[in-house]
């Protein structure tokens, strides 16, 4: 086994044809190998996830509620087209998060009116490129 390893780190094909076969590690144990001693290499690389509260996750959601699921008068309107999953995953967060009134239309029109917002400026500069 000792040799599959230098073979392993040193890929030198003498090396490697000096184990039998029968004496190599599978490829099922290679890879339970490499899980169990992933966790010990990597242990100081982790970072801890902090817990986030119920208080503070609630503030959370009220503030993306108030960001995108507030209902907008759209006036002047035109159609939009997202692929149906795209579709379905919005349409959901809108049906599970949204109060009365919140609908798929006026989600998108404040996801988009925000990134005008935030990228306004950066969107002229790069036009006049």
């Amino acid at each position: 086994m000792v040799f599959s390893l230098l073979a392993e780190d040193e890929s030198t094909s003498q090396e490697a044809t000096a184990v039998p076969e029968r004496e190599r590690p599978t490829n099922k144990q290679d890879t339970e190998n490499t899980m169990h001693s992933e966790p010990a290499r990597n242990a100081e690389n982790v970072t801890v996830q902090k817990r986030i509260s119920a208080k503070m996750r609630k503030k959370t959601l009220e503030a993306y509620k108030q960001a995108y699921l507030v209902p907008a008068k759209l006036n002047n309107r035109k159609a939009v087209y997202l692929s149906r999953e795209t579709q379905e995953r919005a349409d959901f967060i809108v049906r599970r998060l949204g109060d009365r009134g919140s609908n798929l239309s006026s989600f998108v029109e404040n996801i988009v009116r925000q990134h005008l917002e935030e990228y306004g400026e950066d969107i002229e500069k790069w036009r006049r490129l």
